[in-house]
């Protein structure tokens, strides 16, 4: 069960770092755009590689 809950909250962050760019890409914030789009890359990489290794 944890691990089913670990993969949801991280599908979740990263719903909300790719929302939140699109809002700030919307209205014109380059730079918060970014900072979102690499949050979303960062946490996906480390849930897949944690997955990867059964951690989660």
């Amino acid at each position: 069960m944890p691990d089913a809950f670990s993969r949801f909250i991280a599908f979740l962050a990263v719903v909300m770092a790719l929302l939140f760019a699109g809002l700030h890409f919307h209205q014109g914030h380059i730079i918060a755009t970014l900072y979102f789009m690499t949050g979303a890359v960062l946490v996906t990489a480390v849930t897949r590689m944690n997955v990867r290794r059964g951690v989660i």
